[in-house]
């Protein structure tokens, strides 16, 4: 089964647990939308190769995806929803999209909120939310800078 670390090791001037706490758990990620993308397929979709940094976020329920990199991207709008951070509500496009996660061979499929992340400093492309990580475990060891996923 895949296991990954989301975390940061140590390195020439910083220490992997200080990283962890500036940058929080990062994946890279592949986004994109394959329409003839098939869930039960066992294929993974066909998506732009490059990667993009996302946020293990356990603070958001959805997975979402940068306002800039959907329009970048061409992401079909679907809707537009209210979505709340720590700066309050706000209405922003709700896309179409896959996303896939290598370094764990799963695709995140469906809704993404397009929220801003670029526009406010973050430097992560998106967010991967908690109804992504119902189907694993997550080790958060803060001490040692290391964030174990594994879907054992």
């Amino acid at each position: 089964m895949p296991t990954t670390n989301a975390g940061f090791a140590d390195a020439p001037g910083i220490r992997g647990r200080i990283a962890l706490a500036t940058h929080g758990p990062t994946l890279n990620v592949q986004v994109g939308f394959d329409p003839n993308f098939e869930p039960t397929s066992g294929e993974r979709p066909q998506l732009p190769e490059n990667p993009w940094p996302a946020l293990v976020d356990t603070g958001a329920a959805l997975s979402c995806v940068d306002s800039v990199l959907a329009t970048h991207l061409g992401l079909p709008i679907v809707d537009r929803e209210p979505v709340a951070g720590a700066h309050g509500a706000q209405d922003v496009n709700v896309h179409v999209a896959q996303m896939f996660v290598p370094e764990l061979q799963a695709t995140i499929l469906g809704r993404f909120h397009a929220v801003h992340l670029s526009a406010g400093g973050q430097p992560h492309s998106a967010l991967i939310g908690r109804s992504f990580l119902m189907d694993f475990t997550m080790v958060y060891e803060g001490k040692t800078g290391t964030v174990t996923i594994s879907n054992e």
